[in-house]
């Protein structure tokens, strides 16, 4: 037995395929060749691991290579290979153990398949730890499109540990995937259920988020000034503020904001005309949407000095005056409303605020709210979210606890919108009529339940425990009367509440269990989650919480988010053993940054099939994974599923993918047997439906081609059945992976609904490419003939508002 002295080599790159399309051979893929090493780099971070091939410890053949450490080491071995583009492939390895410690680390004795120069993780195995005999690591990955692999053997990596593992017998075959049957067994694949917050939606105010749900149609009713956003999509096109500006004989007078005389926030609006000639001034904003017949009511803090006429309020446009009303202030602060009737359409009407000077005018808390908003929020909105049911909706965000990002404090967001004070978020101002508690009636409008997120950073526990008690708390309580006097006396018994956001490291892991004590003392019913899950968070905290909650911002990388998973799930068991504890991934998406013109694969059909297959993952994972909130709901430059302009919105290939799982897919998944693994081509998640009368496939193709797959649902019955099906793809099959809805196109990536005729229960089905393939199977003997009751209920009442699919397509008009 012989010891190498450890070596950084360059990698040595194996190409080309046999004429059958088989892979080619890893070079010394036995650790037999005369130098132990030929073939492998070897790459090390810390002390040096010993690398030696062993005679006396063998898989197959004379030997095996060894990698050990007695200190602290990341260590691993590569080679890349070069294969066939988009094509299949299976790995095999065989690895033992003794004494491995990994020390925090994620990967220890196992093997990956990554990108060349190990850009990505295609593929990897469960990590090996302490003592285990000899293991076969078996990887099904699909060749990147440059074909460039990386085997990549692990001691340990992406952290330091310490031990020994032998490595052997490794190689590579392909697979087709047309001879790969899927088969949908009744074996229960987790013990828990699907449960309906893995479909959760995320809102927060970032920029136009919230104003874009808000039916409100003013900007800066305030009266605080507009400031630009601090990021942007395209700032050519996507800043939709619209600001105040003077009117009529603006030589005659002076206008701009005011901040000694005030109802709110740091400033009023003044318009001051001087001298002793008569005049008409005011101010105006364009931009405004209008709809014959809708009603507004106009509404505004008024006060005058030296008028001796009405204030006017038009809606109107270039000379056209669509309705019109007067106002008479008085030399104190009041309220004042006015009903306006449209007579005509128009989507760039303007509201002009104008008097007769001299004299002056202070306006402050202006609003101009269409009557067919529902408690606020736009009637639209309501009904898009609503399809959707989404079972959870967090508020949250980085204006909690980020002071870059905005300074949100609670109690400045209830009580009489005309006295809160208004604040910006990512530099942009938010409007105050949408407070804390307005989101809170919004989620229960449209069926789901909220998720607070409460600031954990220069607050205290007891300010923690005031919110909870606000709006859990029964009206004997403090915070509970004031609710009260504020119109809310009945609690809002909100359950789900989140410590900080995007916190951790010790100061957040020392903080956090005062505030978790000091939230139950409040409403010991709450389930509490943490933000970033960590070792001292659950050490420290285990015995209060009920979630951990990471944020998954790479969910193409899907590899990656299943071995964060996997290493949160054994987290929680070495770290909190006997807890009960689940993951709630408060934030996910394909990315939260990529500012600028890249941000626009947030709204394009690859990112809703990398969503699906997310939501395929957290199927898998559902006695871990409980909530799951998509980042974000609406607009915020491009990652809102729902897309909105001053009147009208339509929804992204992400909506309709969301919308799916939501309520098409069972509630109990299914263990299928393959030879390819469920996350393949394509990756595929089987569901039974919660009154067990039908099985749902849903499967996802995300590459360029399509697939034919076996299937078998002889395990529901002999019978042949004709099957629904619903199906997300381009209606143009352009092979765009980056194809998108929009005002101009609403519905070229919708679902079509569609029939099936399957001779019986085993057949071939043809996945399109680029697509997410709903599948129901009618269990034998279920007595609905044709569908799940409970969805054709869904539908229906989704069909009645507009949102049916196949129907009038997916808009709403406001």
């Amino acid at each position: 037995m012989g010891t190498l002295q450890l070596a950084i080599l360059l990698p040595l790159v194996v190409t080309g395929l046999d004429d059958e399309g088989r892979a080619p051979a890893l070079t010394n893929a036995g650790f037999e060749a005369r130098e132990p090493l030929a073939g492998w780099e070897v790459v090390t971070y810390g002390v040096r691991a010993e690398v030696a091939v062993d005679d006396k410890v063998a898989h197959e053949g004379r030997q095996s290579l060894r990698v050990s450490a007695d200190e602290p080491t990341d260590t691993a071995l590569g080679q890349e290979i070069t294969l066939t583009p988009g094509h299949w492939y299976r790995f095999r390895g065989w690895v033992r153990t003794r004494g491995i410690d990994p020390l925090g680390s994620n990967v220890s004795g196992t093997y990956q398949v990554q990108n060349a120069a190990g850009r990505g993780i295609l593929a990897a195995g469960p990590s090996q730890r302490g003592d285990t005999e000899w293991t076969e690591v078996a990887l099904t990955f699909r060749a990147p499109g440059d074909g460039r692999v990386r085997v990549a053997p692990f001691l340990v990596g992406f952290g330091k540990g310490k031990g020994t593992a032998w490595f052997d017998d490794l190689a590579i075959e392909p697979i087709d995937p047309a001879k790969a049957t899927v088969v949908v067994t009744r074996e229960p694949l987790r013990t828990g259920r699907i449960e309906q917050g893995q479909y959760g939606q995320f809102v927060e105010y970032l920029c136009d988020l919230v104003p874009s749900m808000w039916a409100d149609t003013l900007c800066d009713g305030s009266f605080e000034g507009l400031t630009p956003y601090k990021v942007v999509y395209l700032k050519e096109t996507d800043d939709r503020q619209r600001p105040w500006y003077p009117c009529g004989a603006t030589n005659r007078a002076r206008f701009g904001r005011d901040e000694t005389t005030k109802v709110s926030g740091s400033s009023s609006y003044r318009v001051a005309a001087e001298g002793r000639s008569p005049c008409t001034v005011g101010i105006a904003q364009g931009g405004i949407a209008l709809r014959r017949g809708v009603a507004c009511e106009f509404s505004c803090n008024l006060k005058e000095a030296g008028l001796n006429g009405p204030v006017r309020a038009r809606l109107q446009r270039d000379g056209t005056v669509y309705a019109e009303a007067e106002l008479r202030p008085t030399k104190d602060w009041r309220k004042h409303h006015a009903r306006l009737v449209p007579n005509g359409d128009d989507d760039r009407a303007t509201i002009t605020i104008d008097f007769h000077g001299p004299g002056t005018l202070w306006l402050d808390n202006a609003a101009l709210m269409p009557e067919d908003a529902v408690d606020g929020w736009r009637s639209d909105v309501i009904e898009a979210v609503k399809a959707m049911r989404p079972g959870v909706i967090r508020f949250g965000g980085s204006t909690l606890d980020d002071p870059e990002r905005g300074e949100f404090e609670w109690r400045d967001t209830v009580g009489d919108p005309d006295h809160r004070r208004p604040f910006r978020a990512w530099g942009g101002l938010q409007p105050t009529g949408p407070g804390l508690e307005e989101i809170v009636r919004f989620c229960r409008l449209v069926g789901a339940e909220p998720l607070i997120c409460v600031r954990s950073t220069r607050r205290s526990p007891r300010d923690a425990a005031d919110q909870v008690q606000y709006f859990n708390g029964g009206v004997d309580t403090p915070m509970g009367a004031l609710r009260a006097r504020n119109g809310h006396p009945e609690p809002y018994r909100i359950r789900y509440w989140q410590v900080g956001n995007e916190q951790g490291g010790s100061d957040y892991e020392s903080r956090l269990p005062e505030f978790c004590r000091a939230m139950k003392q409040a409403d010991p019913t709450i389930r509490l989650l943490s933000s970033y899950p960590s070792p001292g968070v659950l050490r420290g905290s285990g015995e209060w919480l009920d979630l951990v909650a990471p944020h998954h911002y790479d969910i193409a990388n899907l590899a990656a988010a299943a071995a964060d998973l996997e290493a949160i799930r054994r987290m929680i068991r070495e770290n909190a053993p006997g807890r009960p504890i689940r993951v709630a991934v408060t934030e996910w998406n394909t990315t939260g940054g990529d500012w600028g013109p890249p941000r626009a694969r947030l709204w394009t059909l690859e990112n809703a099939l990398a969503c699906a297959r997310y939501q395929n993952l957290l199927h898998r994972n559902c006695d871990l994974v409980t909530i799951a909130n998509r980042s974000n709901l609406i607009n915020s430059f491009c990652s809102g599923c729902i897309q909105t302009d001053n009147r009208r919105l339509y929804v992204t290939p992400t909506y309709h993918a969301q919308r799916l799982y939501a309520t098409r897919a069972g509630d109990r998944p299914l263990r299928i047997d393959s030879p390819l693994p469920a996350d393949s081509a394509p990756d595929l998640s089987a569901t039974l439906a919660a009154e067990g009368d039908a099985v749902v496939l849903l499967a996802v193709n995300d590459g360029p081609e399509p697939v034919v797959r076996p299937l078998d649902f002889s395990a529901f019955g002999r019978d042949g059945q004709e099957l629904e099906v619903w199906t997300l793809a381009d209606s143009r099959q352009a092979g765009e992976p980056d194809a998108t809805n929009g005002f101009a196109d609403l519905d070229r990536i919708a679902p079509r609904r569609s029939t099936f005729p399957a001779a019986g229960p085993r057949f071939e089905y043809r996945f399109p490419a680029l697509s997410l393939t709903v599948l129901r199977w009618r269990v034998s003997g279920s007595p609905d003939a044709g569908r799940d009751g409970r969805l054709r209920a869904i539908e229906s009442t989704r069909s009645s508002q507009g949102w049916g699919w196949g129907g009038s397509g997916s808009t709403g008009s406001r």
